[in-house]
């Protein structure tokens, strides 16, 4: 029987993989796009990725059979989301506890639902709640550009808001949490998703959920794509900057982009973090435009190096934007450091 943890946590992995199918319960076998190699450039109905139970230890593995890979399924929810990870290494810990009762916890595909094109209207925007709301707060400690604030909302019970769009989306549930809204909208303002960001330290850091089958792009709605544009990891960090949208991790897979020659991808300035510098290294290869940072910047994303007094980080990304060989070269510097 699979662990009801690792139940649990690929729940939460669902709303992020296209084509998410659970093709057999017992034992448990998962089928989507693999977010690693993306799977098929030419079709977008394949699903190479699987998830599956072994039938000998009931422990879970990472399969794609495009690009190959294979990873424990704790290896793989470390690489898709190390934060998620680290909220799944504790629940494995007080799994474990004596004082942890087991619970069952039900693995079903995501809904499609039948919704309203605008689920924000029941939520306020940041913009409209007062100075001293605990959420507007946080963003002011962030230091979010406030023109930026109209673009970013509030849910005060997230699962029940949810549920309300999703119905049964998150189980019966005994207490509900405010979280922080980022809402993925289309080119012409219609929500196809949401990333929501929690307040609790000790809780789950980020939960996203998709309405449709589409790529999870934050910016859409704004984007120029026929002028030079940013591709980074974090919607926040996207606010940040001119012309910018975040890719879901900006992990090389570029479905969903348009003109690919105005792109610059802007990961995170973590040169000793393997899986960012893997998926550099095959934007590189494909001869994409990568930001490769100056050593020593404080900070590891672009929020961190705002609140770190960094100045004109546009600029700074344009001064260290390469491509080819003198990026790879570039890379490789970078990771030595």
């Amino acid at each position: 029987m699979t662990d009801y943890v690792d139940v649990q946590y690929v729940n939460l992995l669902s709303g992020r993989f296209q084509r998410f199918n659970i093709k057999h319960r017992n034992p448990l076998k998962v089928n989507f796009r693999c977010p690693i190699c993306g799977d098929s450039q030419k079709s977008a109905t394949k699903a190479r990725g699987w998830i599956i139970e072994s039938t000998k230890t009931s422990s879970l593995f990472y399969n794609c059979f495009n690009c190959g890979a294979a990873h424990s399924f704790q290896n793989f929810l470390k690489m898709q989301d190390p934060a998620l990870y680290k909220d799944y290494v504790t629940d494995k810990f007080l799994q474990d506890s004596p004082k942890q009762k087991p619970q069952e916890i039900k693995l079903k595909n995501p809904e499609k639902p039948v919704f309203d094109k605008n689920p924000l209207k029941t939520i306020k925007k940041i913009s409209q709640l007062k100075h001293d709301h605990p959420a507007k707060s946080y963003i002011n400690q962030r230091q979010i550009p406030t023109d930026q604030h109209y673009r970013l909302y509030y849910a005060p019970k997230f699962k029940t808001w949810i549920n309300s769009i999703i119905p049964n989306k998150f189980p019966p549930f005994k207490k509900d949490e405010p979280r922080l809204i980022l809402p993925f909208l289309d080119e012409k303002g219609n929500c196809f998703g949401v990333s929501a960001r929690g307040f609790d330290p000790n809780g789950l850091r980020y939960i996203t959920i998709m309405f449709q089958d589409v790529p999870k792009i934050f910016g859409l709605d704004k984007v120029d794509f026929t002028k030079p544009y940013l591709v980074v990891e974090g919607a926040l960090d996207s606010l940040f900057l001119p012309n910018a949208i975040a890719m879901a991790g900006a992990d090389g897979n570029v479905t969903g982009l348009k003109h690919l020659e105005n792109a610059t991808f802007v990961f995170d300035a973590e040169s000793r973090n393997l899986e960012i510098t893997k998926r550099m290294e095959k934007l590189i290869r494909k001869g994409y435009n990568v930001c490769i940072w100056p050593h020593n910047l404080p900070g590891k994303d672009i929020n961190e190096m705002h609140l770190a007094g960094v100045k004109n980080i546009d600029k700074l990304i344009k001064e260290n934007t390469f491509s080819g060989l003198e990026a790879s070269l570039k890379l490789t510097a970078w990771r030595k450091a």
